[in-house]
């Protein structure tokens, strides 16, 4: 069984490419305005967010993105949000490489 993993994870490794998450649009994210933004619009601008919790009692709302290319990250999009109780952005952070 181990064999197994390790040729299947060797050949996935050699095939060359892999991607982690969902990707999603970068372009709406300079629309984001804190205490403006509503959580409806970041759904529609970015679907379902691959994590949903909570921090501090706030709503947090997690967008990943990684693409791997012979075992190298290739593509990596990372967007946070945190919703203020009424359903408005309360701070968010987005980074990209």
């Amino acid at each position: 069984m181990r064999k197994a993993i390790r040729y299947l994870l060797f050949a996935v490794f050699l095939s060359g490419c892999f991607y982690q998450g969902r990707d999603f649009a970068t372009s709406p994210v300079r629309n984001i305005k804190n205490n403006v933004t509503t959580q409806r619009e970041i759904f529609a601008d970015f679907g379902e967010p691959v994590r949903k919790g909570f921090e501090n009692g706030y709503e947090t709302w997690i967008y990943t993105y990684q693409y791997y290319q012979l075992g190298q990250i290739r593509d990596s999009k990372d967007l946070y949000v945190v919703f203020n109780k009424d359903n408005t952005v309360r701070s968010y952070s987005f980074t990209a490489r």
